[in-house]
């Protein structure tokens, strides 16, 4: 399920706040040349920069906000979520989105201005990394048109596929430049990938409105940082430099796709399913529809059955796909869903799961529930009056 960050099509790299360097600015040209000698993709035009308080930061974030999402459009993804139970049924998701993106906020690179903006409260180190991230957003920018990019995303899961090619890349870029400057390279020490990705899921005590974010949330904001590092590192062992054109050019079509590269290289379609009808279908009107990803799967065990058995469970993910319908009076919300399995025994597993677990775990809501296994599905209908 896209999140509303996404929708505001702004990145946001995090750091802690000190005094601010305005003599970065200098390096912007200079580290764009190194990126294009990495990438092989050479810069178009300058690009625009200039600081930001974070004052302004939220004010710019509710303003783009505004411009870019209808409030309907919120409301209906703040349901999915809750539907899913993947948020309390409190929350406020156009303003935990804003608070969030604040405080993780060092720099941003802005897709409908096409300018980069440093947050004037970050430290001169962190503003060197998040210099280097940033431009690497301009410069596939410039090359790919990145807001075209992600919402050319067919579905959901694919848009989520997308951020990870972005982030990823761009997290990438950041630590190889970092690492030439020791004499290091990602290319010849892949373990130093697993490092930098373990480091930033170990940073999150800096942040306590991240920290204490729903995990969905959390792990959404952080899965194209460090998954999408993860599968750049795979793209640039399996194709070297034209790798970093390729995966824009040819973007990965699922998370699936992003957590075993492989699937993409093998260029491999993900299997197709349908959400189950609703009785009495004429009286309700679709709010939204969207596909179901691995990514979410794994989020949702892990949420109501742990780690251990997200980890085990969700690759046996081969398609997924969801529907929220609202009564057309009563605005009565349903939820219908179908997940596709490997094999009888995984999608077994999971309605055993999601009747033992999830289900009794979420807010209660009127409404009959079914959960059935079909073969290799498993076929779910929440709310049914």
């Amino acid at each position: 399920m896209q999140r509303l960050a996404a929708a505001v099509l702004l990145f946001i790299s995090a750091a802690a706040a000190q005094p601010s360097n305005k003599d970065l600015f200098d390096q912007i040209d200079p580290t764009l040349d190194e990126l294009a000698a990495l990438t092989g993709l050479k810069p178009k035009t300058k690009v625009d920069r200039d600081f930001i308080s974070r004052e302004k930061l939220k004010e710019f974030l509710k303003t783009r906000i505004d411009e870019t999402v209808k409030p309907e459009e919120i409301r209906i993804e703040e349901l999915t979520l809750k539907l899913f139970g993947f948020v309390p049924e409190s929350y406020d998701l156009k303003e935990s989105t804003i608070s969030l993106l604040t405080e993780q906020a060092a720099a941003f690179y802005d897709y409908k201005k096409k300018k980069m903006f440093l947050l004037e409260s970050a430290p001169e180190i962190s503003q060197r990394f998040v210099l280097i991230h940033e431009l690497a957003h301009a410069l596939a920018d410039q090359h790919f048109q990145l807001e075209k990019y992600i919402q050319q995303g067919k579905n959901d899961d694919s848009a989520t596929a997308r951020m990870a090619v972005m982030e990823g890349q761009a997290q990438w870029l950041m630590y190889e430049l970092m690492a030439k400057k020791s004499g290091q390279s990602l290319r010849k020490d892949p373990a130093m990938v697993r490092m930098f990705s373990s480091a930033s899921a170990a940073g999150l005590s800096q942040y306590p409105e991240l920290s204490n974010a729903p995990l969905y949330i959390r792990e959404s904001l952080l899965f194209p940082y460090t998954r999408g590092l993860a599968f750049q590192q795979a793209v640039v062992e399996k194709m070297g430099d034209a790798g970093f054109a390729e995966v824009f050019r040819r973007p990965p079509l699922s998370t699936r796709q992003i957590l075993h590269p492989e699937l993409y290289f093998d260029r491999k379609k993900p299997a197709k399913v349908k959400a189950p009808p609703v009785p009495g279908a004429n009286r309700y009107a679709e709010a939204v529809e969207g596909e179901l990803g691995e990514f979410d799967i794994y989020i949702l065990l892990k949420q109501f059955a742990g780690e251990e058995t997200a980890e085990k469970l969700s690759p046996e993910w081969r398609a997924g796909h969801f529907r929220v319908l609202e009564e057309k009076e009563s605005r009565h919300a349903i939820l219908a869903f179908s997940v596709q399995f490997s094999t009888k025994s995984a999608a077994a597993e999971f309605t055993r799961l999601y009747e033992d677990k999830v289900i009794p775990a979420k807010a209660k809501r009127s409404g009959s529930n079914v959960v059935k296994q079909q073969g290799t599905r498993v076929l779910i209908l929440e709310g049914i009056e």
